[in-house]
């Protein structure tokens, strides 16, 4: 499968390397070069320096042989252009968009795009633990789709390891740490995050 990823910030790097390591035909595009230091020594797919709102760009990434595509820069409005670019000119029905600005995800859906809004999705959970007797989170809804999320204690082998050093394994992945000490619960956007003894590990699952 060719999945193309528009943005190598935190997350579009983390995407990247995860899909990398098991197998995918991985293309990422990204206008600062300096950002293609998050992927990793061993990231074998293409990379794309340039506009990611400019077609030959984007053709350049392999979007005309594309299967999916997922668009993660930080400006929803350069997210919205790239989604409908793919569709319309790439004929690519299976792209999703970061939208930071919750108040703009309904609009957006409107064109037939489909979302992912990580503002709405943090606040979703912190909601979640705040009204909830325990610790335990089940699920939220995401566009329709359903995301079930678990907790469970840091293993012996996990402690002491940053938070991007915890593998992504197929349909799951580390979303957050709940710090013993604290009891803050730190999302995972922050790859420098160590794991202490204690901690809890929530876990997200499609």
């Amino acid at each position: 499968m060719n999945i193309i990823i528009i943005g190598c910030g935190k997350t579009g790097s983390r995407l990247a390397n995860a899909l990398d390591e098991r197998g995918y035909d991985v293309s990422v595009v990204e206008n600062d070069e300096t950002k293609f230091s998050l992927l990793s020594e061993d990231f074998s797919g293409l990379e794309v320096c340039g506009d990611e709102t400019d077609i030959d760009v984007l053709r350049n990434a392999g979007c005309d042989n594309a299967n999916m595509a997922f668009v993660v820069t930080a400006k929803d409005n350069v997210n919205v252009m790239v989604a409908q670019t793919l569709q319309v000119e790439f004929g690519l029905e299976e792209v999703y968009l970061r939208v930071l600005d919750p108040s703009r995800e309904a609009v957006f859906r409107k064109f037939g795009l489909k979302t992912v809004c990580p503002t709405r999705l943090e606040s979703d959970i912190y909601f979640n633990l705040a009204t909830r007797e325990s610790d335990e989170i089940d699920s939220i809804s995401i566009g329709g789709n359903s995301v079930n999320f678990v907790m469970r204690k840091a293993e012996k082998r996990e402690v002491g390891r940053l938070v991007d050093e915890i593998p992504v394994l197929e349909n799951k992945m580390l979303f957050a740490v709940k710090k013993k000490n604290t009891g803050e619960l730190m999302l995972c956007s922050n790859e420098l995050t160590p794991i202490d003894d204690g901690d809890m590990l929530v876990f997200a699952m499609i």
